[in-house]
């Protein structure tokens, strides 16, 4: 029979069932190293070092042809670059950090001038007790004033266009009543 299908991987909640998996898998982990070893030959050098929970040595491999010592060697000599790379990333990842940090700061610092000006614009903070400076009133005094024109600008236009549409409206109507009266003269003349 084949498998009913892949198998979530997800914790073992029972003690003594986490104890006997781990004893199973580690040896099946053990006995794939060993294939693997005798499989690539001399092209592959691999160590694998199993700790148990409780931190006790639960297993350990290293290929034949290689010791414990050559195979930290080789791998401190190779991983050395990658290291420095990894300090440097981290080094860049801390500025980039001060970087947003202080973003942020900058744009709450943004939002809450924005907010503070948005409730004396719209009265909802006393002008006079808030501690606005002269300039700030000034500013709001001109911003209401550029508001209150194109209000004014807008209500104009719109009358003018409401204006136009009656008297074309008014133009129909007469048009349309000396229609009718020239149509109704017409059957009296001979």
């Amino acid at each position: 029979m084949g498998r009913r299908g892949k198998l979530e991987v997800k914790r073992i909640v029972d003690d003594a069932s986490r104890r006997v998996t781990f004893c199973k898998r580690r040896g099946t982990l053990l006995k794939k190293a060993r294939e693997l070893a005798v499989l690539c030959d001399d092209d592959v050098s691999l160590g694998l070092v199993v700790f148990s929970s409780t931190g006790k040595l639960a297993g350990d491999y290293c290929s034949p042809n290689t010791s414990w010592s050559d195979l930290i060697q080789r791998y401190e000599r190779e991983s050395t670059p990658s290291t420095q790379l990894q300090v440097q990333d981290t080094n860049q990842d801390g500025d980039h950090h001060q970087q947003l940090l202080a973003e942020v700061a900058r744009l709450r610092q943004e939002i809450d001038h924005l907010e503070g000006s948005l409730r004396r614009q719209t009265g909802e903070e006393d002008l006079l007790s808030s501690g606005v400076t002269a300039a700030e009133l000034h500013d709001l005094q001109h911003h209401v004033g550029s508001a209150l024109g194109k209000v004014r600008h807008r209500k104009v236009h719109l009358l003018e266009e409401e204006m136009l549409l009656a008297t074309a409206a008014f133009l129909e109507v007469e048009v349309d009543m000396d229609m009718e009266a020239s149509t109704s003269l017409q059957p009296t003349l001979p």
